[in-house]
């Protein structure tokens, strides 16, 4: 019961990226394309990179196989991507390809990190020390959503932590536009 706690919080947190635009005088892909572009083409969480199958035999052996979330279901007619995951992760899957186009650090899952060795937990300040000031800032303090991110806009990636008291609470790696969609209803 524990884990679909946190795959709910952490789905929330996914669809609270694509969702809040509306919630903010300034949504996060305007956020996203004022910044400074910052070079995420080898980036990886757990040397998962963006582009994979999920059918990867490097992946299977290292993280095992992925489930298919309980709640994609509910989501099918809306959007093009399904959500997988294990204990440690949960990556958005292009339906039709089977491509990860977005990959989260499930909470309370303090060993996976980025490629420059972000884990959740680690002051926010490590976080711009690794990855440099070129980053953008969303917060949406209705919500508590606090989220400082970075753009490589030639290669249309994004990596965003979200953040409270200082500390990284979530970690998602992703196309940075027009990967995931949501149908308008």
């Amino acid at each position: 019961m524990v884990i679909f706690k946190r795959i709910g919080i952490l789905f929330c947190f996914t669809s609270i990226l694509l969702l809040t635009a509306a919630c903010s005088p300034e949504n996060i892909e305007d956020a996203m394309r004022e910044a400074k572009s910052t070079d995420l083409f080898n980036e990886s969480i757990d040397d998962i990179k963006l582009g994979m199958s999920i059918a990867d035999e490097a992946l299977i052996t290292k993280h095992g196989n992925f489930e298919l979330s309980p709640w994609n279901e509910e989501y099918t007619s809306q959007r093009n991507y399904d959500q997988y995951w294990n204990e440690q992760i949960i990556m958005s899957i292009d339906r039709e390809t089977k491509e990860i186009l977005q990959i989260g650090v499930l909470e309370n899952n303090n060993t996976s990190s980025t490629k420059k060795g972000i884990r959740l937990g680690v002051p926010i300040d490590e976080v711009i020390s690794a990855y440099g000031e070129n980053y953008f800032v969303y917060n949406d303090r209705e919500q508590t959503i606090y989220i400082i991110g970075y753009v490589d806009h030639q290669n249309n990636l994004e990596l965003s932590f979200s953040h409270f008291d200082g500390e990284v609470q979530g970690i998602s790696l992703g196309y940075a536009f027009d990967r995931m969609k949501w149908e308008q209803q």
